[in-house]
């Protein structure tokens, strides 16, 4: 396993997904640009492909993250890679997090 090139940031977003195994809701625990930690008691396995929907707080559209791969998985959570995002959600994850730092 690669180390991370991002910290990650603790987050509380409820977020759905789908894969060839099927659907579920979970909570994202922490995040970065290049992905994040779901918790949750839908069991899927190490290299499968999700489609997330994350859930932001407030009015905000949610940020829909068209391929993630399952890079770990421990217990009732997984990690998960983002691959490829829809539309500008890349952009705005970014600017979610820019202001989280500061």
């Amino acid at each position: 396993m690669k180390p991370r090139s991002k910290s990650r940031v603790p987050v509380n977003y409820r977020v759905s997904f789908s894969g060839d195994k099927g659907t579920g809701k979970g909570v994202l625990t922490d995040l970065a640009i290049g992905g994040g930690q779901i918790e949750t008691d839908v069991r899927f396995d190490v290299g499968e492909h999700l489609r997330l929907q994350v859930e932001l707080s407030g009015a905000r559209e949610p940020i829909v993250i068209e391929l993630a791969v399952i890079r770990w998985k421990e217990k009732d959570r997984f990690g998960l890679e983002f691959i490829r995002f829809e539309a500008q959600a890349k952009q705005h994850l970014q600017d979610m997090l820019n202001q989280r730092d500061g």
